[in-house]
């Protein structure tokens, strides 16, 4: 009898202890906001604009680009993109040489694209749709 009376008071003790761990385990599971599948949307035609040069010679940066968004926010970015289109235009036109030769300026450049086009949306639409921009090709001359 002495050896059953502490495994009593083992099971009595640990199975409120397993219970409570069990309702926090889905506590945080339900906490957890659930991922939409990234959606791509490639802009045609490729974007070709001049840009600011430090001499008189004018200059062009070719590239093509795709946005990347949520599934649900596809269709909001696709409703606007003469609006998008637009802002990458004024965007890459006020570009200068420095600010678009080397991978580590187009890495800039490609973050502060996202930024603009989100201000741009948000001011229309009242949402940041835009996750990532990104460069297929990236060209100047």
């Amino acid at each position: 009898m002495f050896i059953t009376a502490p495994l009593a008071i083992i099971r009595f003790f640990s199975l409120p202890f397993l219970l409570f761990s069990l309702l926090t385990i889905t506590a945080h599971a339900e906490d957890a906001p659930e991922k939409t599948p990234p959606a791509y949307i490639e802009i045609r035609p490729q974007f070709v604009v001049n840009f600011e040069s430090d001499t008189a010679r004018l200059r062009y940066i070719k590239t093509s680009i795709t946005l990347q968004t949520d599934a649900g926010d596809k269709a909001l970015i696709e409703e606007n993109m003469p609006l998008v289109k637009d802002a990458l235009v004024m965007f890459l036109s006020s570009r200068t040489s420095d600010q678009v030769t080397g991978a580590q300026a187009r890495e800039k450049t490609r973050i502060e694209a996202a930024k603009d086009l989100n201000k741009v949306l948000k001011e229309e639409t009242g949402k940041e749709p835009v996750k990532s921009v990104l460069f297929g090709s990236f060209l100047t001359q």
